[in-house]
């Protein structure tokens, strides 16, 4: 290392050993970039002229960078070159760096790269020691083994690592990076070789003035950089011409592949190109396409059809590969391409459109969500079972399925999942009735299946059962909580009707009485079903316009204080007077509201009139108002109670609403918090008929309740049945322990009241007391000109006294 340097420094001219290296890079830069544009040309004559090009300027510049640094080399004596070794050494740069260039090119892996490289350092090598051989002086050099392998060595390395890295890498870094590594490459083998030579025992045999002159170097430096940079500016010309020309291919690419449609462009039936949305239609790329005949994708009619009509569209299907079949819309024009007449067929691809048409299509006869039939086919695929069955003397069943509690799932879990539950019935409804039978989505939670040729109506009945138990199968797999539940009405023809409209309406009766019955059941038409089932339509339907109509009043029952016959409060209780049917008792309408809906509508009236009521009076006594189990159901419950509050201006502490406890196991959760909310607004809560519900004892401590009242089915006769006797005292001693007022309701008889007397009962409620009635008859204690019931103490107590 330290010969080389000493060599480098002690016996170069600098300066020009700066313009050899110079040369070195412009050369090392030339040979990277033309050895990168020539690698992306396509093997032919192209590529060959730029190797050429490459191996000419590059080697030529590699040589000068020696001649130069050689003229920089000064040994203390006049020396010249040899002109034919010199041209050799020349020839030799040229040949082997184009050699090396070409096995870079023409290889694909990495180790053609790096062979490509170590022969561009052969190259080096080579052409350093030819060189040095024309140089002409006396004597023999001694020359340094180690050296001159290290030099041969580096040359190999050094270019390999140069051709490796700008051939791996596209972008400007590895560029310069082999740029960089080439260069050192050649100064390092250069001056390495310099340092192997041994001048000791050499001699002049040139005269000084016979001697080479250093301008003669300066002018191979010049002569170098301009072929260099001749290489480099003609490369330059051709990728502007390249960008250009790929410019305007890309242009012209760009807008037929731009286009929507399919463009094929042929020259008569030969296929010359095609735009990306054919090769995409096809799934083939511009090899598999191009150069094949028009009928490979059209049939011949197609082809002949197109050829003949010009700009007349033709639909007909492109056959792709595989045998696939693709509905498609063409047309044919003439068009000018590269100068020649070619035809040009435009390809529409329809099949989102013969798609769309399909599903609507499908829509027009099925339910969008379950893919069943609808509404629409149902009644179409009814009619012509009764034409059918009426020729061939069959019977067949109409079954009218409705979900229970649907709301219930929809309100809980949301309707995605209620819209999935929908999906399962479909599904079970398709695995269970069998390939003849027949189902449809009617709307809604509404489901029809007809079954033909049921032969007797059990097959009918064993069909139904059938159906539940899929339902039940399904509830084991649903993975969202939500439970299908169904009742099933049965009608047969021709036993109950032989038209349509009756053969559905008889089985929504069915229906009707199946829920009506349990729910989870089925049930057949049976013809005493029809006229309970107009009734209560009817019925329904009056009590639709009873608010509007003011047919709906309130009366209301005093609840007393049995120790000192204080009266503390009443309970509102709602009746209706029918204009035509006189008085409907509650136990009669009140059902029908909550399955219409209509309690929701009614409760609020009562909620609000007893309320303004109560804010009226002089006494601030409570105001009991029952609330439905639908009701307790409603979100909206806890609001809707605020609401009137605010409206009327009764104390919350005045306001008492009573509860079932069938409201309580509906849905547990939901119930307490609309307790809670209810709670918090300071209104007191009581429990309705206790003792007749379910889970008494855990629904007292779960929900937060300020009263019981005991059910008037365990005070009746309560004095003379022992049964009935230990219930209510034990009733009575749970409200002590729990430190809860027990209310006894249905109060009919004195002995009942003793009795309760007796056992320490707070507050009574019932006929013996008072009936209820409008709130007028009350006015003297709503007034405060009285404030208790009479006869208490006496052995026949009186009715309640009202001062006039």
């Amino acid at each position: 290392m330290q010969t080389v340097l000493s060599t480098l420094f002690l016996h170069h001219d600098l300066r020009l050993v700066v313009l050899a290296a110079l040369i070195c890079a412009l050369s090392a830069f030339a040979g990277v970039t033309l050895l990168s544009h020539a690698q992306k040309l396509r093997p032919g004559r192209t590529r060959a002229i730029w190797l050429a090009i490459a191996a000419g300027s590059v080697g030529f510049g590699i040589w000068a960078t020696h001649f130069v640094a050689m003229l920089a080399f000064a040994i203390g004596m006049p020396t010249g070159y040899d002109l034919w070794m010199t041209l050799l050494s020349l020839a030799l740069a040229i040949v082997v760096t184009g050699g090396g260039f070409w096995v870079a090119t023409a290889g694909s892996r990495r180790s053609d790269k790096a062979l490509g490289g170590a022969i561009v350092g052969i190259g080096i090598a080579g052409m350093h020691y030819v060189g040095m051989i024309a140089l002409m002086i006396g004597g023999n050099i001694a020359w340094d083994t180690t050296l001159v392998t290290a030099s041969l060595l580096l040359g190999i390395v050094f270019g390999a690592a140069a051709l490796l890295v700008a051939a791996l890498g596209t972008g400007v870094k590895s560029r310069f990076g082999g740029t960089a590594l080439l260069t050192l490459g050649i100064c390092a083998m250069h001056f390495t070789g310099m340092g192997a030579a041994g001048m000791q025992n050499c001699y002049a045999i040139v005269s000084a003035a016979d001697a080479t002159p250093e301008y003669l170097g300066i002018a191979v430096a010049i002569g170098s950089i301009m072929v260099l940079l001749t290489a480099l500016m003609a490369l330059r010309l051709d990728l502007r011409e390249e960008k250009r020309a790929a410019l305007e291919g890309h242009r012209m690419r760009g807008l037929a592949d731009a286009a929507v449609e399919g463009l094929i462009v042929c020259l008569n039936d030969n296929i010359v190109t095609v735009n990306a949305s054919f090769r995409t239609l096809v799934g083939q790329n511009d090899a598999e396409v191009t150069g094949k005949p028009l009928s490979a994708y059209f049939d011949d009619t197609t082809c002949a059809a197109l050829l003949a009509r010009h700009n007349v569209a033709v639909e007909t299907d492109l056959v792709g590969p595989k045998g696939m079949h693709i509905p498609v819309e063409v047309i044919l024009r003439k068009v000018d391409y590269n100068g020649k007449p070619h035809h040009v067929v435009a390809v529409r691809d329809l099949s989102a459109r013969r798609q769309a048409e399909q599903h609507i299509r499908f829509l027009a006869h099925h339910d969008a969500l379950t893919g069943l039939p609808n509404r629409a086919s149902f009644n179409r695929h009814l009619e012509s079972e009764i034409a059918l069955a009426t020729r061939q003397g069959q019977s067949f069943a109409v079954l009218c399925l409705d979900l229970d509690r649907f709301k219930e799932v929809n309100d809980l879990f949301g309707h995605p999942a209620g819209d999935a539950l929908l999906k399962r019935v479909g599904q079970t409804l398709l695995a269970t009735i069998g390939d003849k039978a027949f189902a449809a989505r009617i709307g809604g939670d509404e489901f029809s299946v007809i079954i033909p040729d049921i032969g007797s109506p059990a097959r009918a009945g064993r069909i139904a059962e059938r159906i539940l138990d899929g339902f039940r199968d399904a509830n084991q797999n649903a993975a969202d909580g939500t439970m299908i539940s169904a009742s099933i009405g049965i009608s047969l023809f021709p036993n109950n009707a032989e038209d349509p409209q009756h053969l559905v309406t008889h089985a929504d009766t069915a229906l009707y009485r199946a829920k009506h019955d349990g729910r989870g059941i089925y049930r057949f038409f049976e013809t005493e079903m029809g006229t309970a089932v107009r009734q209560r339509r009817l019925m329904e339907n009056d009590l639709r316009h009873a608010i509007s109509r003011q047919e709906l009043h309130l009366v209301y029952q005093p609840q007393v204080d049995i120790a000192s016959g204080l009266v503390n409060g009443f309970e509102a209780l709602v009746r209706w007077s029918h204009p035509h049917q006189g008085q409907i008792s509650p136990s009669t309408f009140i059902p029908v509201a909550e399955e219409s809906g209509l309690i929701m509508q009614i409760g609020e009236w009562v909620m609000l009139t007893a309320c303004e009521e109560a804010a009226s009076w002089a006494s601030p006594l409570s105001i009991a108002v029952n609330v439905s189990a639908v009701q307790m159901q409603s979100a909206q419950l806890p609001e809707m109670i605020a609401d009137i509050l605010r409206k009327t201006g009764l104390p919350a502490q005045r306001l008492e609403i009573e509860i079932t406890e069938t409201a309580l196991v509906r849905d547990i959760n939901r119930t307490l918090v609309s307790l809670r909310q209810i709670k918090a607004l300071g209104v007191r809560i009581a429990m309705d008929d206790f003792g007749t519900g379910y889970s008494s004892l855990a629904n007292l401590r779960a929900f937060p309740f300020d009263k019981i009242k005991i059910d008037q089915s365990f005070i009746k006769s309560v004095d003379s049945n022992e049964q009935s006797a230990a219930i209510v005292r034990a009733v009575l001693g749970l409200g002590a322990g729990l430190k809860l007022p027990v209310v006894a309701e249905g109060i009919e008889r004195l002995e009942e009241l003793d009795f309760l007397r007796g056992e320490t009962c707070g507050e009574a409620q019932g006929f013996l007391l008072s009936r209820p009635a409008a709130i007028a008859t009350f006015a003297n204690i709503t007034e405060g000109r009285e404030t208790s019931i009479e006869g208490l103490g006496w052995d026949v107590p009186r009715p309640l006294r009202v001062v006039s």
